[in-house]
């Protein structure tokens, strides 16, 4: 699939295990938090994992997990070279419109309170701020807390 908004040479595909190491590279060099080796290996082989590619260069990576109509957003990187090219909108919005097809008809996250570029794009796609859960990510030497967000799907009601 093509995508669009300025992105035309650019395609969006699923990940399989065989992409494992270029998710490992990509998220430790655009993620300080970055997920582990095995959770990137258990995430391609149990869950929904999409990327935008530009060839084969992977420039973000969204994860989704589904449990009955509910899907939860459980990681989205985008190279850190690339940002503020709206790969990430992109991505979800893909994702999120590719859940539906496997019966997604609400999403929720979790996303760090001091992650606001990230909390600013979700809001712009329609999630509402449910909550918070305290002290839920690792930070250096303490923790941070995650604002709990959701949408229904389609975004924007439609």
């Amino acid at each position: 699939m093509t995508t669009s908004g300025g992105l035309e040479s650019r395609h969006i595909r699923q990940l399989d295990k065989d992409d494992h190491p270029a998710c490992v590279a990509l998220s430790k060099r655009s993620d300080p938090h970055s997920w582990s080796s095995a959770i990137w290996l258990r995430s391609l082989q149990n869950d929904h994992c999409l990327a935008i590619c530009d060839g084969e260069e992977i420039l973000g990576i969204a994860a989704f997990g589904l449990v009955l109509d509910e899907v939860s957003l459980l990681n989205i990187v985008v190279d850190r070279e690339r940002r503020g090219q709206r790969i990430g909108a992109t991505l979800l919005e893909a994702g999120l419109e590719w859940m539906q097809q496997f019966g997604g008809e609400h999403c929720i996250l979790e996303v760090r309170k001091s992650n606001v570029p990230a909390i600013r794009l979700y809001a712009q796609l329609g999630f509402r701020e449910d909550g918070v859960r305290k002290n839920y990510y690792p930070l250096g030497d303490g923790r941070e807390d995650a604002i709990l967000m959701s949408a229904d799907l389609p975004l924007g009601g439609g």
